[in-house]
């Protein structure tokens, strides 16, 4: 029995380093300016072209975005559009995507919640959106997402 139970602690104790081992890492560490590349277009029932601010804080083993902002638009419309709950953990993936998990979006048609991914191009530092989805959360369609966002400093991720 008690071999059986340490070869079992040593199985669960590897597949644990070995999702370790996994992690993305992140560099340059230290906060991170998130800005959009002319407007992004943003769609839930009605379509803005806003303009986004945010930032990243990058441990350099991790990331996460602390803060994002919509601005502009029609009448200002974009500035209603909220991101709740945040920070949001930033993944980046060995396919060139990064991922926002958890994103909770209060837009004046309705509320979305789910992840966002994005291509990401390690030369530029910048992400785009094509056509990219958070599922609504109530009614509706969800929220999608059209553009290019930059990192200041320029950004960029390692995948083992």
């Amino acid at each position: 029995m008690k071999k059986i139970l340490s070869a079992a602690s040593i199985c669960l104790a590897t597949i644990g380093m070995s999702s370790m081992a996994t992690a993305e890492t992140w560099s340059p560490p230290g906060a991170i300016a998130l800005a959009s590349v002319g407007n992004l277009e943003v769609k839930k029932g009605l379509t803005l072209f806003c303009d986004l601010s945010g930032s990243v804080n990058s441990t350099g083993a991790d990331a996460s975005v602390g803060s994002l902002a919509l601005s502009g638009g029609a009448l200002n419309m974009c500035s209603r559009v909220a991101f709740e709950g945040l920070p949001y953990a930033l993944v980046g993936n060995a396919n060139n995507t990064v991922t926002i998990k958890n994103v909770t979006v209060s837009a004046v048609t309705g509320d979305c919640t789910g992840d966002l991914t994005g291509s990401f191009d390690q030369s530029t530092g910048r992400i785009t959106f094509n056509n990219a989805q958070i599922p609504s959360s109530g009614s509706g369609g969800a929220c999608v997402i059209d553009g290019v966002v930059s990192t200041n400093p320029q950004s960029s991720y390692t995948v083992p």
